[in-house]
């Protein structure tokens, strides 16, 4: 196993689910493309937390990562005192014990992967969504077989063959896709009359759920059994990857929204009261006066609302400077850098 999906969230294998979330969210920040991040690494950093945010792939990772061999016994414990280990055993007794522990897998459907972009109100508000979606449905004339069938002599029904390769010093086995049948674990000797050996057409689908008030951009939900079906086995899965729309008002920051209103270089100096655009609402809030540049504002407890936590509304004023001066409006102005306010 080449990848480290805990080095790459920089946690460790005792990381609790909210504790992998939280780096999840801190580095899909950092790496976001649309904030000049590298999309490798945020694809990166994807594909770990999708992985470890699941129970049952983390389970499956964290086996196959401490037992990349899956052996139990001491495949030294065979050889005779006072002579070294023949390599031969050890590689004999290895591949028992391969084939001994592995067991026929049961057939899986393709799994879909659909992209689905999504509004930053149907984020805060926890909207229901309805995917309509393709999917392979099994045909009832041969329940998605493609016909008569038999069991492949080659793989004997397993739809991978193994190979063993190495020297005489270290021998590997390595499992591939039986050529043959082409992982089928069957060959076709008659094609079904209904769908022509196809096994099956596509169909439209459809899902509801509800859209997490916690999501961030590239998290990934799968939908186990909504993949396409496969005959003599079990459906794939269906996994869809979240994007949020850019909002026309609001950046996100964690559990924090953030507006940039432009302002006048007037209002920062005597203060003005702004209407925020609030879901469908209107907020209320005010610049005090002489509002220094670079303040922020904050509104508490008007960010994202999660079941991690609530955020805020932070309001960062863009000052809008004048392009072009009057004469009565330098004269004006010249007046006032002799009021002490405006002297150094």
């Amino acid at each position: 196993m080449n990848k480290d999906y805990y080095k790459t969230l920089n946690i460790n294998s005792k990381s609790t689910q909210e504790e992998i979330k939280k780096a999840f969210r801190a580095l899909s920040k950092q790496h976001h493309p649309d904030k000049g991040g590298d999309e490798k690494k945020f694809q990166e950093i994807s594909e770990a937390y999708d992985t470890l945010s699941n129970v049952e792939k983390r389970t499956r990772y964290d086996h196959q990562k401490q037992n990349p061999f899956n052996h139990q016994q001491n495949p030294f414990g065979n050889h005779q005192r006072g002579h070294g280990p023949n390599m031969e055993d050890i590689f004999n007794q290895f591949f028992n014990n391969q084939q001994t522990n592995s067991q026929p897998r049961r057939r899986k459907g393709r799994t879909l992967n659909i992209p689905l972009t999504v509004t930053l109100d149907d984020v805060y508000f926890g909207s229901k969504k309805t995917l309509n979606y393709k999917k392979k449905i099994n045909c009832g004339g041969c329940g998605g077989n493609g016909g008569e069938t038999l069991t492949c002599p080659t793989c004997r029904g397993t739809g991978q063959v193994q190979h063993a390769v190495g020297n005489a010093f270290f021998r590997q086995v390595r499992s591939e896709i039986c050529n043959t049948c082409k992982g089928q674990g069957k060959t076709l000797t008659s094609k079904c009359n209904s769908c022509g050996g196809r096994g099956g057409n596509e169909k439209m689908s459809t899902i509801e759920f509800s859209v997490p008030k916690d999501l961030v951009t590239g998290q990934n939900y799968t939908f186990r059994g909504f993949g396409d079906e496969i005959g003599d086995g079990e459906p794939g899965d269906l996994t869809v990857q979240m994007v949020i729309l850019r909002h026309k008002d609001f950046k996100i920051n964690g559990l924090d929204l953030v507006y940039e209103p432009e302002v006048s270089i007037l209002d920062m100096i005597i203060g003005v009261k702004l209407l925020v655009p609030y879901f469908g609402n209107e907020l209320v809030a005010k610049i005090p006066q002489g509002t220094d540049m670079g303040d922020v504002l904050r509104l508490s407890g008007k960010g994202m609302n999660t079941s991690n936590g609530v955020g805020d509304l932070l309001i960062k004023p863009k000052v809008n400077m004048p392009k072009t001066l009057s004469d009565k409006d330098v004269e004006i102005l010249n007046r006032l850098k002799l009021q002490s306010n405006f002297t150094k």
